[in-house]
Formats: C-alpha cells, structure tokens, sequence
C-alpha cells in the first residue's frame, strides 16, 4: 500500500501525544513493509507548526513550508494537495490539525480518505479545557453550532485581539472558525471522508450521528523504551509523580496538590513530584521538579510509587497512565475521556471522579504502605500494555487492516 499522512501540526520532538500517535503509526508502517509518506503543514517563525527536519525522521516526509501571508483557507489545502498528488497514494490519513482540516479533507477527497480526529477538534473550539463553572460542558460543537460558535468566539477575542497563540491563532483567522458558515465546512469535511478514527468510545458517540465508518484505535507506546521494574522499597517516602505539562491547569495539577494537602494533615511519609518549572510553588511534600526529556521520564516512573493522571479535560488517550503501566506502576486517574478506558479501575489503578480531591486522595491513601496491592496493580499494567497497547500490535491489528478495508470498499 501507498498511504499518505497529512498532519498539519507535526512537530518532532513532540510537543504532545498527537505528535507522538502520528511518528509511531508512520515508523511501524513503514517498518512492515508498507509505503508510507508523512506530509507536513509548516509556518515561517512559529514554534508549533511543522517545526522539525525530515532528514532526522525513519521514514520518508516533506515538510511544506508557508510564509504567514500564504498560509491563507485557500493555499494551505491547495498545496498540500498538490505535494500529496505528486507522490500518487492509494489512500490517505489526515491526521492532526485544527481549524484548517476541515478544508484539507476536501481537497483531498478524490482519494480514499480517512480522518482521525482528537477531543479539541469535536468537543469545544473555545478551548480544550471544555470546563465551565467547575463542570464539564453539557454542549458539543458538532451539535449545537451556533451556541458554541458563539462561545467560541467570545472566549478567543482576547487571544485574538492580542496577537498571542502563534500558529493557532493565525489559523483559526484563516479557516473563519468563528463564521456561522464554519459549522457546514466542518460538516463537509466529515462528510468527505471514508472513515473516521478516534481514540476512545466517547469521542465516538460525538461523532456517530456525523460518520458513517468511526473506527475506534487507541494510542500506544514503544515496550521497547520501558523496563518492567518494582518500585523502589528503599525509599523512606512513598513517591507519587505527575508527568507531562503539569503547569497546564486542565492537567489537573491543583486538585493533585488538594489531595496532597488532605493527605498531609495525616501524614508525612510522601512527596509528590510533578514536570513543571522548578520556579513553582513548592511546600515540603509538594515538589516541581522541571521539564524532563522523554528518557528522564522513564527514569522518573522507575523512581516512583504510583502516577497520578488528575485531568479535568477530555483526553483523548492517555499516554501518561499507559507509559506508567508500562513500567508496571499503578495510576490513579481521571474517569474521563481516554483515561477511563486505558485505567481498569481497581485493577491496574483507580479512577477518581474529575476534579474530586478527596476522591483522589482516599485511592492515593489506599496504595501509600500497601507495596502488594501496588505490586499486583503494576504487574496487571504492564500485562494490559503488553496484550493491547504496543505499536506494533496497534498498526498490525488496526490500522493495516482498516487501511485495506477502505481501499478494497472505493475499488469495488
């Protein structure tokens, strides 16, 4: 098979797990033989857009650069389709992007085409928090465009009137995603495409009354960069580590250092280690510990306890909680988005309610001295990522076949 990916948000090394779902879908296809060729969106001067040489990829890419006045609703898809015509694929994959996907899906619709989509993309384009008055939004984008349109439009103002947010902004000027007609181009681009693909039953649902084909095809990791490890028994501290952009508010961080603070009150036998500036608040239990290379974060699992993935918005996987059982830690996470199909509650983790503390800190409470239950838990994750979430049994299993089925339904 000839398969295209067109990501028009890639960045390498990764600003996030969407980066890292893309390299890894493209390096395994590419390493089973198939003929696999990553196209990528890039902006003059921004840092979160196409930054990234091809040479150092595994696998072959093009990087299709735009000054800030060309990259305009009309020349982006134009031009990406004109690059992935040249190399004359049988079937291409959009895969990360914002508010010029739509657009492109279009443009590359007289080829096989799927889409993989993400939470921010379907549930709110006011922002990927999707939080209102501390509860989840009750609205959907897809269904209810003008009220969201609307919010949308109000919560960016100030980021647009201020010139900040670098690509993102500059494309969500381009694609009018604040227009009323912006609903029907997204509508248009999810009635383009031969399938969809998304990470979790949830986003499923969001997309069920809009896609005929939804595939549903979690992310994974590379066993290969985990050992399999027991905790430290030496340590007079019980260590729970938060990783990934821990200063981002819908990651949770504050109901982490609530629950720290109940459990604080009783006891002192712990610290909590989170990646975030080292320049922030930090009490005698509460430790920001810095940004920390891929490699450090393994380190870090093998140094821990338990990790805690406390997110209050809808991800769309979970990478963090599948990477931790992968090195066979328990992870007590939100029962929300991703989360709360990659945990088995009670058995490789726990699952807290989304912004509960308390909640979180009576699971936490439950783990803290109890090595067996931690162990029992860490070895059932790391069975879970063995059987379900290696890259490799990710692209065999799921996409070469859906690859197949799409282009063996557009030849018939």
């Amino acid at each position: 098979m000839r398969i295209a990916l067109v990501d028009l948000l890639f960045c390498w090394p990764p600003h996030g797990g969407a980066d890292v779902d893309t390299y890894q879908v493209a390096r395994q296809l590419h390493e089973q033989g198939q003929q696999v060729h990553l196209f990528v969106s890039s902006l003059e001067g921004a840092w979160d857009r196409g930054s990234f040489d091809p040479e150092d990829l595994p696998f072959p890419a093009t990087r299709i650069d735009f000054t800030p006045k060309g990259f305009t609703a009309q020349n982006v898809p134009r031009r990406i389709h004109k690059t992935v015509s040249a190399w004359q694929p049988e079937l291409v994959m959009v895969t990360d992007g914002f508010f010029l996907k739509p657009l492109v899906l279009q443009a590359l619709s007289d080829y096989p085409t799927i889409g993989r989509y993400y939470a921010y993309e379907m549930a709110c384009h006011r922002d990927i928090l999707h939080f209102k008055e501390g509860r989840v939004c009750p609205y959907a984008f897809l269904d209810t465009p003008d009220l969201c349109r609307t919010c949308a439009a109000e919560g960016l103002e100030t980021l647009l009137k201020s010139g900040q947010g670098n690509a993102w902004t500059q494309e969500y000027i381009a694609a009018r995603a604040y227009a009323p007609e912006y609903y029907y181009q997204n509508k248009n681009g999810l009635n383009s495409m031969n399938a969809a693909v998304v990470s979790n039953p949830a986003m499923a649902a969001l997309l069920k009354s809009h896609v005929s084909q939804i595939n549903t095809i979690p992310g994974g990791v590379d066993l290969k960069q985990f050992s399999f490890t027991a905790a430290p028994a030496s340590s007079d501290k019980f260590i729970i580590l938060m990783t990934g952009r821990g200063e981002d508010p819908v990651k949770g961080v504050d109901v982490l250092r609530m629950a720290g603070e109940r459990l604080y009150r009783e006891r002192d036998d712990f610290e909590i280690w989170v990646t975030m500036p080292e320049g922030s608040p930090s009490t005698p239990w509460f430790k920001p510990i810095g940004w920390r290379s891929h490699d450090e974060v393994v380190r870090l699992y093998e140094q821990a306890h338990v990790v805690v993935a406390p997110s209050i918005w809808e991800e769309p996987f979970g990478l963090i909680a599948v990477e931790a059982m992968a090195c066979g830690r328990p992870v007590c996470a939100s029962r929300i988005g991703g989360l709360q199909y990659t945990v088995e509650h009670t058995k490789t983790g726990f699952l807290h309610t989304p912004g509960d503390s308390a909640d979180l800190a009576k699971q936490l409470s439950l783990l803290m001295g109890n090595a067996a239950l931690c162990a029992s838990m860490g070895k059932a994750g790391r069975d879970r990522v063995e059987s379900q979430y290696t890259w490799t049994h990710i692209v065999q299993h799921h996409y070469i076949p859906l690859f197949k089925k799409v282009i063996a339904e557009t030849r018939s």
